[in-house]
């Protein structure tokens, strides 16, 4: 099984830098950059600077989406990055979050990202397309990038499946849903025509390596926000939130600040200390591995047992980065 870490540039162009070369050195096989104009630093710039620190790794969105910038910058960007990284970019693609949030924009809708994914297609084809009513021109340098869908409910699973080169999905530390999920995307590309073993399944999570579950928590108390927005903007998932913690999530919604999207002790984890344990309980068993090393090890080697092709941490919101890296490595390639 690949595995895969996501950066983002912050404070610190050096740790940025370090980050991303020792996690080419130790062996991840993809490279995840964060997309949050607002509070980090400029993805393409970003991406560029993993390309220059790797040798081997598939460097990708972790992940973007539309309303941000134009199709034919996007594909403009992504083809002159294939060429300047030897062919290793990929791209992840979602429905956005705190970046679209960041604009004022809502979450797009799955229609929205097909016709956002058939410009980008047709762009990487050579072809012109028709955007917002206006023609736009095709790329004289076009170069193919394979797409990796995030997919949080079923409509974005049977997207995924239609026609992403990989699915991008959330585990819950529940290995039986996350099993379904693969199910789901795979019955859809079926549905499609397509191989199912065509359609590569990524996934995610929150992830932390202690002595102890509650030292491996308090790392990533940053993403626990993020867990909440997913919540926020999931209809399916909404759903089954307890009434007494959603109107605790409505407070933290209503406390975010986008431009301290996965800050490390910042005011949204603030907030989220202030709301009380309650929340903070109920958001560890979303998108969450976290404990000890064997039992990190244990749950790795179960996604791999029911096809998982990848999995990913994410890192900007850890407390102890490089020690998380290094740690990750160890438990998986050993």
């Amino acid at each position: 099984m690949k595995l895969g870490v996501e950066h983002m540039w912050g404070a610190s162009l050096e740790d940025f830098r370090a980050e991303v070369r020792l996690s080419g050195e130790l062996g991840y096989d993809i490279i995840g950059i964060g997309d949050s104009p607002a509070a980090w630093h400029d993805l393409y710039v970003s991406m560029t600077i993993a390309a220059m620190e790797t040798e081997k790794a598939m460097i990708t969105p972790f992940v973007t989406g539309p309303f941000l910038r134009h199709p034919l910058t996007v594909a403009n960007g992504f083809s002159s990055l294939q060429d300047f990284s030897g062919g290793r970019m990929g791209l992840g693609l979602a429905v956005g979050g705190g970046n679209v949030i960041a604009i004022g924009r809502k979450p797009a809708t799955q229609i929205e990202m097909k016709a956002y994914w058939d410009a980008l297609d047709d762009l990487f084809d050579g072809k012109p397309i028709n955007w917002e009513g206006r023609p736009v021109a095709p790329l004289h340098y076009p170069h193919k990038t394979p797409v990796y869908y995030s997919a949080f409910g079923p409509k974005a699973m049977k997207l995924a499946g239609e026609r992403a080169d990989g699915a991008i999905i959330f585990t819950d530390g529940d290995l039986d849903d996350t099993a379904r999920k693969i199910h789901s995307i795979h019955q859809a590309a079926k549905d499609a025509g397509r191989n199912p073993k065509d359609v590569e399944i990524w996934v995610t999570a929150f992830c932390s390596i202690r002595d102890t579950r509650e030292q491996a928590i308090d790392d990533i108390k940053a993403f626990l926000v993020t867990n909440a927005l997913t919540f926020l903007y999931t209809p399916e998932k909404l759903a089954t939130v307890p009434p007494d913690i959603l109107v605790q999530l409505r407070q933290l919604e209503s406390r975010y600040d986008v431009s301290e999207h996965c800050v490390v002790n910042g005011k949204n984890v603030q907030a989220l200390n202030e709301l009380g344990p309650e929340l903070t309980e109920y958001l560890t068993s979303i998108h969450t591995v976290a404990g000890t090393p064997e039992y990190v090890k244990s749950y790795i080697d179960g996604l791999e047992d029911i096809g998982v092709s990848a999995f990913i941490t994410n890192l900007p919101g850890h407390a102890d980065r490089a020690g998380h890296i290094r740690a990750l490595a160890e438990v998986v390639k050993g």
